[in-house]
């Protein structure tokens, strides 16, 4: 399962990407700090799982989520994970409408995150 990993901050990311790579059946096979890189990344191959922030160096992850939703999306739409410190009710509301599979507060939730994606990794394999 090949993951595309979106989050403006280096540190969390490399946690990230440390993290993910040592689970079964997954790898973070692209990296993104802002939302052009993400839709950019996007757009030249399939990923089976998305990890995105909200708050983006140039943007937010709502925007690289719905371009994942336009018709001229070039691939199958991935596995939909936001991981955010921006978890309000309406960031929620709007996360549901657009077809987001998970939403984890970063700070609360994210070994629970880590455990969704392990799940959709051993789904994925079966």
């Amino acid at each position: 399962m090949k993951m595309l990993l979106v989050e403006d901050s280096t540190l969390l990311r490399e946690v990230l990407f440390e993290t993910i790579n040592n689970l079964k059946n997954i790898s973070v096979e692209g990296m993104a700090g802002t939302q052009s890189k993400a839709i950019s990344l996007l757009d030249e191959m399939q990923f089976d799982i998305l990890l995105l922030d909200i708050e983006l160096d140039d943007g937010n992850g709502f925007e690289v989520v719905k371009h994942t939703r336009l018709a001229k999306y070039p691939f199958k739409a991935p596995i939909l994970i936001m991981l955010t410190n921006h978890t309000t009710s309406q960031y929620l509301s709007l996360a549901k409408d657009l077809g987001v599979h998970y939403f984890f507060d970063k700070s609360m939730e994210f070994d629970l995150a880590i455990e969704a994606i392990e799940f959709e990794a051993e789904c994925f394999t079966h």
